[in-house]
Parts: C-alpha cells; sequence; structure tokens
C-alpha cells in the first residue's frame, strides 16, 4: 500500500489554503480597485470635456459683453444712425481702426463688422465688403424687428457669405442694436470666433492625443471635428441620442473600436461638444494596475509555495524522523534512537519515544537473562536424567539382596532412595503440594540413618492445600539447610515442621526450626538473594527464589525470619491454582 507523507498533506492543504485566501483578496481588490479606477477615468474624461465647454462658453461670454459694449458707444450709434456713407472705396476709417483694436486686444475674435439698416458697414477686415453680410442681415432682420429676437444669433459662417481670401470663422454670433427711444432696429454687429484658435482650444485639451471631437448645431449639423480626415455622419447614425439628449455617456463602438463617447451641451449656443475616446486609452492605467496586480500575486504565489515547503519540512521533520525510526525497527535495529531537539510536544514524543525503546530493550534483555537461566536449569535436569533407569536397577538389587539376608535398614534406605530420585528427576517442572511433602519425607528417612533422633520431623498440611500446585523440589533444599545449618552441633531436641494454609487467593508454606538462628547481617543477605552458595550445591534459596518467580510471577516468593531466642522460618508464598498435569 502507497502511504502519502503527512509532508505533503501539509504542503498541500497549506498552499490551498494561501492561495485560497490570496486569491479571494486579488479577486476583491483587483475587482474592486479596477471598477473604482475605471469609474476614476471616466470622471477625468467628463470633467476634461466639462472644462473644454466651459472654456467656450467664457469665451462666448466675454464676445457677448464685447458685441454689448460696442452696439452701446455713441460713435457706433451715430455711424448707424447717418445717412452719410463715405465716399466709394473709402471707409470710417477710425471706427475701422477701433473694431481692429479691439480684435488684437482679445485674439480669439475673429471678424468685427458693423451693418446699419441703411446700408452702413464698418469692419475690422478692410478686405470684407457689406455685401457679405446682406445675406445674414436678410435672415436676422425678421427676427429681430418681429420682437422674436434673442438677445443674439449664431451663425455657423457657411462659405455663402464669405468669400475665399476672408480669414475663416468657425461661427459668427448677430447682435442687434436698437435705437433706446424709438426701439428701432438701427443694425447688426457680427462678431466671428477665430477658427485656429477655436482649435487651439482643444488642441490643449487633455486628451486631445487620445480623443475625436465632434461639435454639431441644435439641429445635428456638425460644424467642427477633429481629425478633420474623418467623417462622423455614421457615428450619429449610429447614436442618434447624441443630437437629441443634452448630456450623454455611452459606451460602444466607434469604427468597430470599443469607445466612450460623452456629450455635453453648451448653455450659451446650444452646441453639443462630443469626446469619443478610445476605452483602452479610459482604462489605460486600470489595466497597468491589474497588470501589477498579477505580477505582485504571481510573486506571492512563489513566496507563498517556498514558505509551505519550508513549513512542511520544519513540521514534519521530527514525524519523519520517528517515522524513520519506527521502519529501523521494524527491520530490527533496536539500538536506534531518534534525535528531535525540540522545546515542544514532538521533542516530548521523541523523548517518550527513547524511553519507550529503552525498557523495550531492558525487558528483552531481561528476558533473554531468564530465558537463560530456565535453559540452564532444565539443562541441569536432562543431565541428571542420564541413565535413570541403571540406577534404578543397581538399587533394586540392593534392596533384593538386603531383604534376603534380611538387613531391613538398608532395603529401607534403598526403597527411599529410589522413591526420592524418581520425584527429583522427572521431566516436569510443577508438581502437587503433596508430591512434594511425600518427596521431603522420603529425604528426611535417608537423613535419619545419618543424623539418628537429633531431630523430629512433622507435617502440618492443610487437605485442601495438597492439590495446590507448586515448584518441584523446593522443600527439600530448604529441609537441608535446616539439617546443615540448624543442626550441625549434633545436640538432641531439634524440630522441623512443614505447615501449609491459604489465606485468600495465596497459598502460604512455612518451613520451620529451632535450631541455630541467624543473625541480623547474615538474614539481611540472605533475604536480599546474597548469601553464599555450599560449593557442592548449585540449588540454593536463590535458586528456588528464582524459579518460583519464573514460574508463578511476582505474587511467588521466598522469605526468612530469624533472630536471637526465635525460630527459623523460611516463608513461601504462591498464587493458589490447581495442579495441571503435563504443564
Amino acid at each position: 500500500m502507497q502511504i502519502r507523507r503527512v509532508s505533503h498533506k501539509i504542503f498541500l492543504g497549506f498552499l490551498a489554503l494561501s492561495s485560497m485566501i490570496l486569491i479571494i483578496m486579488f479577486v476583491v481588490v483587483r475587482t474592486s480597485y479596477a471598477s473604482s479606477l475605471k469609474h476614476n477615468e471616466i470622471n477625468s474624461l467628463i470633467q476634461a470635456s466639462n472644462r473644454t465647454r466651459e472654456q467656450f462658453d467664457f469665451i462666448m461670454s466675454i464676445i457677448d459683453d464685447t458685441a454689448r459694449v460696442i452696439g452701446s458707444r455713441p460713435e457706433v450709434l451715430a455711424a448707424l444712425t447717418s445717412t452719410e456713407q463715405p465716399p466709394p472705396g473709402q471707409s470710417d476709417f477710425s471706427m475701422n481702426v477701433y473694431l481692429q483694436s479691439l480684435q488684437e486686444i482679445q485674439p480669439f475674435l475673429g471678424n468685427i463688422s458693423i451693418v446699419g439698416a441703411g446700408g452702413q458697414f464698418r469692419s475690422s477686415n478692410m478686405a470684407l465688403k457689406g455685401a457679405f453680410f446682406e445675406g445674414l442681415y436678410r435672415r436676422y432682420e425678421h427676427y429681430f424687428n418681429s420682437g422674436m429676437y434673442k438677445d443674439y444669433f449664431v451663425d455657423t459662417c457657411d462659405s455663402d457669405f464669405f468669400p475665399s481670401y476672408a480669414p475663416r470663422d468657425i461661427l459668427t454670433g448677430v447682435w442687434p442694436v436698437y435705437d433706446i427711444k424709438t426701439e428701432k432696429l438701427l443694425g447688426q454687429i457680427y462678431i466671428g470666433l477665430n477658427y485656429s484658435l477655436f482649435q487651439e482650444l482643444f488642441i490643449l485639451s487633455p486628451t486631445s492625443n487620445k480623443e475625436k471631437i465632434l461639435i454639431i448645431d441644435p439641429t445635428g449639423k456638425i460644424i467642427y471635428h477633429h481629425p478633420v480626415f474623418i467623417s462622423f455622419d455614421p457615428v450619429l447614425a449610429v447614436y442618434p441620442r447624441l443630437v437629441t439628449a443634452d448630456e450623454v455617456i455611452i459606451e460602444g463602438k466607434v469604427f468597430d473600436i470599443d469607445s466612450f463617447i460623452v456629450s455635453q451641451t453648451s448653455q450659451v449656443v446650444g452646441w453639443r461638444f462630443i469626446s469619443i475616446v478610445d476605452t483602452k486609452y479610459i482604462t489605460g492605467d486600470t489595466l497597468k494596475t491589474q497588470r501589477l496586480f498579477t505580477i505582485v500575486f504571481i510573486i506571492s504565489i512563489i513566496i507563498i509555495l517556498i514558505f509551505s515547503i519550508f513549513m512542511s519540512h520544519i513540521l514534519t521533520k521530527p514525524v519523519k524522523l520517528l517515522f524513520d525510526a519506527c521502519k529501523r525497527i521494524e527491520n530490527g535495529d533496536l539500538s536506534f534512537r531518534v534525535a528531535i531537539r525540540t522545546n515542544d510536544e514532538m521533542g516530548q514524543l521523541g523523548h517518550t519515544f527513547n524511553l519507550v525503546m529503552d525498557q523495550i530493550n531492558a525487558n528483552l534483555e531481561r528476558e533473554l537473562v531468564e530465558q537463560k537461566r530456565q535453559n540452564e536449569l532444565k539443562l541441569e535436569i536432562l543431565r541428571s536424567q542420564i541413565n535413570p533407569h541403571f540406577l534404578y536397577n543397581t538399587l533394586d538389587s540392593i534392596k533384593f539382596l538386603a531383604n534376603l539376608q534380611e538387613i531391613h535398614n538398608i532395603a529401607s534406605m534403598c526403597s527411599s532412595l529410589i522413591n526420592l530420585l524418581k520425584y527429583n528427576l522427572s521431566s516436569s517442572t510443577l508438581a502437587t503440594l503433596g508430591e512434594e511433602v511425600e518427596s521431603v519425607s522420603n529425604y528426611v528417612g535417608l537423613q535419619k540413618y545419618r543424623y539418628g533422633d537429633i531431630f523430629e520431623f512433622k507435617t502440618e498440611i492443610v487437605k485442601e492445600t495438597e492439590c495446590c500446585e507448586v515448584s518441584r523440589f523446593i522443600l527439600q533444599p530448604l529441609v537441608e539447610n535446616c539439617l546443615i545449618h540448624g543442626f550441625d552441633g549434633g545436640e538432641s531436641g531439634g524440630e522441623i515442621t512443614i505447615r501449609s494454609s491459604i489465606n485468600g487467593e495465596t497459598l502460604c508454606l512455612e518451613v520451620i526450626n529451632n535450631g541455630k538462628y541467624m543473625d541480623k547481617e547474615t538474614l539481611d543477605k540472605v533475604n536480599r538473594g546474597m548469601e553464599q552458595e555450599r560449593p557442592f550445591s548449585t540449588i540454593g534459596i536463590n535458586n528456588i527464589r528464582e524459579r518460583i518467580q519464573l514460574q508463578f510471577g511476582d505474587r511467588a516468593n521466598l522469605i526468612y525470619s530469624s533472630g536471637e531466642g526465635m525460630e527459623t522460618i523460611a516463608y513461601l508464598r504462591f498464587p493458589v491454582r490447581p495442579y495441571q498435569p503435563g504443564q
């Protein structure tokens, strides 16, 4: 089964979460900022168009004031009411100079001319004749005389009224001049707006290098357009609102190019100033900002990627060390330890892992030692079982001869020895308490021939304990210690008692003798397993203690009590469990 590394999961999770947050922020910021920037750029276009229109209205207001000043001057009124005309080929020089001076003071002014009701004519341009203005005069005379007049009219200066050699004006304003007393029309004042200066007005516009300019009158007639080589009639046909509405903002196609169209109406002359700008110019800053956001986003993704790799390495390095340690231990290397030197949970986990492995190694070493000891004990038993039948047959022959010669004590000794050997040389390491006590009785019967009547042997065995399971060959060494150490002086009156009882779930055995006592130092050494074994015996107290603990666990134990004026007692404790043959 393929194992998915935790580092990959952490890396992918951290990268996905960070990327998702960054993408959301990027989309929100980019969308909101781009929308705001686009809105601001459109407003900037509208404001630029408004400034151009306001400049035009301001110039027209100055022209209006100039016309009213001219119409109110006495010499102008006198010239209009005079019936005398200058000689042919001549003009009123002083009046013409006055009009020329006004034109020079205000360079945006075009031709300034005055036409009287009686045909009087004065002009700042000596090349113009009064006949040029007769058509204009007749056009507006009816309106001014009928009372339907306005303050002034604005004419678009058709070429029909101006010769080709005359300076070109973009428009001409027409102002009436009345007799204050009779309110009779005395004449008309014509002031033109210089075409070249009008063109500069749009060339100096903040967006002039990016936009197309179109000026139409209220009827939809195109008065001015930039560039001059483009026809804008198709644009007015596609967007008729530009002709009818005072203010229009349209986003659409002009000449198959996505564009913004802004229309503003002059409050003075009623003309509509239309600006057409390619969308890419309007959204240029927005696109630059979006590209900048994209670059920042890519750089952020790269930084997050590097940071995710770094963090996943930092976070999973201890886990990887533990994983590698487990794999090595799985392959049998129990000596391997991890080195996680961090002051966090992973460091504590690594420390605990090392402690667990130390304990496992200690337990294995202890198990190996115990196993080795068990093998040695089994080896001893196997060695003692070499040719047991030969020994049994020999003892039976000795017993037969003793009975034949009526030497009954020798026959009894042989019988006890045969029973003792059969019990001790059994392959089983466990027996019932009754069998163990019977074996000790055979051993004591043999020792009676040696020690005589210097001791008495008694058993106080509770019947319920006879079937309890105990380790084989544990009572005989204890009784042997009583004989060797307790009664080695040969005094009579000694007693050895074996007593059994059950206390709850514990089988209690006591081997008691009234012989010599052990001093405190010797007693401590015996109970701590430090007593010296006899050179000719490998089965001592330590051997018994180790065997019963191997077979019955920590609940089994052997401990001595002794002292001056006291009996020496060996206490044996076993968990109560019935004997199972063949175990």
